[in-house]
């Protein structure tokens, strides 16, 4: 629940906020492979998913190149596309029947604007997905393919449940038939 996660960075949110924060939001349901924003197209919402799974990628050379996996009771958005007013550069799509919490960008501007809880949640939020990103770039660019896949199959099992292994080659920025044979290589002889 959006809630669980929100007090997980700050402590209590009061009833009065939750139903500030469920003013601007709409619970969506949509089916795999549906596009929530498309490359090209301006981001005007914070997402949160309830249940399901996102991926997040960019076309490069006619070639998906995924760069963030989302699942349950993650929030998620480009926040690069909202804060420059630039068109996304990133295509998000489900990869199973989903439900999203959407909420509008501009009146939740407005809430942080009016009340410090909600930028306070915001920076929080904002902080632990920095800590993430980092983490990231520095396995992408310190670690061999095959340590970066025995990292998220050790520490992200989760994702090998939900996305498929071409994503998942993407994402760690090897092909696919590079992922098989390291896969091979682990297998006990």
């Amino acid at each position: 629940m959006i809630y669980n996660v929100i007090e997980s960075v700050i402590g209590h949110f009061p009833a009065e906020y939750k139903a500030m924060l469920e003013e601007i939001s709409t619970v969506r349901h949509i089916d795999k492979e549906y596009t929530i924003l498309e490359q090209g197209k301006h981001c005007n919402h914070l997402w949160f998913i309830n249940k399901g799974a996102v991926k997040a990628f960019e076309w490069i050379e006619g070639n998906e190149r995924v760069s963030h996996f989302f699942l349950s009771q993650m929030f998620f958005t480009n926040y690069y596309c909202w804060v420059t007013k630039n068109k996304s550069d990133l295509t998000y799509k489900a990869v199973e029947d989903s439900e999203i919490i959407e909420i509008d960008y501009p009146k939740l501007e407005a809430l942080c604007t009016r009340h410090h809880i909600f930028d306070t949640i915001g920076r929080k939020m904002a902080e632990k997905i920095f800590v993430q990103e980092y983490f990231n770039k520095k396995l992408l660019l310190n670690y061999t393919a095959k340590e970066r896949y025995e990292y998220f199959e050790k520490e992200q099992p989760e994702i090998f449940q939900h996305f498929n292994l071409k994503d998942i080659a993407s994402f760690i920025g090897i092909t696919d038939v590079s992922l098989s044979r390291i896969r091979k290589e682990r297998i006990p002889k």
